[in-house]
């Protein structure tokens, strides 16, 4: 092997200082290879955590609670004699996301065909609501949108009812996304606005949709109004249907005897 010219350096000490740095390089590569006891405990917590056994007991045990919750709310439902004359496959319930829980219970084993998240949480909510009887389609406004509001379009062709969280999955809260209104003008169903109250109810904190849980015992309206004229043509705006929806909601709030809610500023929503 020829000496390197530039070095000048006497063959024991070159010698020394290569076996170093090649020690060095080795120590680095094997911590770098061996996790440490807490990222290996993170790891092991987030596969038990993601598989489908731990998901499904999660929302099994989900289901028992929704039901058993239900069971003690006194709940009052209107259906506006519009709504009773159509097909199923010509109805899109909308509704605001924060008031999505009592929908739940009263359109279980109804089959209708709703959006959820591709998020864990998502995984976990279809597979609840698949439970409690509804059809879950995965995809959001964000992710999967077009492969999503196909599925749906095709879940309604064979006899399904549509249902949307309309600023879901992540908001901006009271603002429609414009799915809702290409899905129906594609379909020719009507939208027909839900309004979901309760009189004594637990806010979720620090959610972004100031999502409402009714408190056992409490009394409780959900409210199935008039079809919103133009949806079917596809002659309304996003912003037309968040008026209509924030009106279905105030109203199931004072039926109720609780304030409305506060209403930040409706901005044009972001497309699909």
């Amino acid at each position: 092997m020829s000496r390197d010219p530039r070095d000048q350096r006497p063959i024991a000490e070159r010698a020394t200082a290569y076996d170093t740095n090649r020690f060095g390089e080795c120590m680095a590569a094997s911590e770098t290879k061996r996790p440490s006891i807490r990222s290996r405990m993170k790891e092991f917590r987030r596969r038990i955590t993601r598989s489908d056994r731990f998901i499904d007991a999660l929302a099994s045990l989900a289901k028992l609670v929704l039901v058993a919750h239900y069971r003690t709310l006194r709940v009052r439902t209107y259906m506006h004699p519009e709504v009773e004359k159509l097909a199923p496959s010509k109805v899109i319930y909308a509704f605001w996301h924060g008031r999505y829980y009592l929908l739940m219970s009263v359109l279980s084993k109804q089959g209708v065909v709703v959006l959820t998240d591709l998020s864990w949480a998502g995984e976990i909510q279809a597979k609840l609501l698949a439970k409690v009887g509804f059809l879950p389609v995965r995809g959001s406004t964000r992710r999967a949108a077009g492969q999503a509001l196909a599925r749906m379009k095709r879940a309604m062709e064979d006899g399904h009812a549509g249902g949307f969280a309309l600023d879901g999955p992540t908001g901006p809260p009271l603002r429609t996304k414009p799915g809702i209104l290409l899905l129906a003008k594609t379909l020719g169903c009507s939208i027909v606005p839900v309004g979901t109250s309760a009189a004594r109810s637990w806010i979720v904190p620090n959610t972004w949709d100031r999502y409402l849980i009714p408190l056992p015992f409490s009394r409780c309206y959900v409210s199935f109004g008039a079809p919103v004229p133009g949806a079917a043509e596809g002659t309304i705006t996003t912003e037309e249907l968040d008026r209509i929806i924030c009106e279905a909601t105030d109203a199931a709030d004072r039926e109720v005897g609780r304030a409305p809610d506060g209403r930040p500023p409706v901005e044009p929503a972001d497309p699909v």
